[in-house]
């Protein structure tokens, strides 16, 4: 039995192969967002700012993550809300470009209490505030 090949249709079926896969692995990179890494470091509790600790007690409750700028400094505050059998920490920051608009991404997560603490307080080294702040948390796994 002799098989007869074409060869035309044989290299246009390779390249919309290559072409298939390569936008299977190419597409989703550009498609996803990408946020620049926000270095931060962690506030001592005594070394929090007054115009923050004045602020803490209408937002303790809630959760959520906030951003202010106080003295040419940004500081970013996570609350753990109403998950009083679990405290809060910082995992990352990022600043994700959206057309006109700056988010920030406050990725937390919630420990055991004896790990963590009800609100948390860290300086970044941003040098203007964003137009909004995000919170996306999970749970620790035990």
């Amino acid at each position: 039995m002799n098989i007869k090949w074409n060869t035309k249709a044989v290299l246009y079926s390779i390249i919309a192969l290559i072409l298939v896969i390569g936008g299977f692995l190419v597409v989703p990179k550009f498609l996803g967002e990408k946020g620049e890494p926000v270095e931060f470091t962690l506030v001592e509790r005594d070394e929090i700012p007054e115009k923050i600790l004045d602020v803490m007690q209408k937002y303790v409750d809630e959760e959520r993550a906030l951003a202010c700028k106080i003295q040419d400094k940004i500081y970013v505050i996570a609350t753990r809300g109403e998950r009083k059998d679990y405290g809060v920490e910082i995992e990352k920051i990022e600043m994700v470009k959206d057309e006109d608009k700056v988010t920030m991404k406050v990725y937390s997560v919630y420990k055991k209490p004896e790990n963590s603490h009800p609100y948390i307080v860290v300086e970044t080294n941003l040098k203007e505030l964003p137009d909004r702040v995000e919170l996306i948390s999970r749970v620790e796994e035990e």
